[in-house]
């Protein structure tokens, strides 16, 4: 039982590792991989300054929000899911987004 206490433990640790942790809320930005540790979570999206105002989508193809360049603007409230963003008309990078209960 320890060693897999261990086990979750540390995979938590690795997974974290690379990505921000959050808790109730998080902004991701073109190019990041976020972590949220909290069910649901709140998140917000910012793309560079000057950049324009462009649809964000999630996954593909639902609009989640407009950016308006250097802002911070609010998507929604997520939870429990794996979500990619994207900023249309842009050659910026995806964002990525998972969002789970704490461990």
């Amino acid at each position: 039982v320890l060693v897999a206490m261990g086990l979750a433990v540390f995979s938590w640790g690795a997974l974290a590792a690379g990505s921000a942790n959050n808790f109730f809320e998080v902004t991701v930005r073109p190019g990041s991989s976020e972590l949220c540790l909290s069910d649901p979570c709140t998140v917000y999206f910012e793309t560079p300054a000057g950049s324009g105002t462009h649809n964000i989508f999630q996954n593909g193809t639902i609009k989640a929000g407009v950016a308006v360049g250097g802002q911070r603007v609010l998507l929604g409230v997520y939870s429990n899911e794996s979500l990619v963003f994207r900023v249309e008309g842009t050659d910026l990078p995806e964002a990525h987004l998972t969002v789970v209960g704490s461990p």
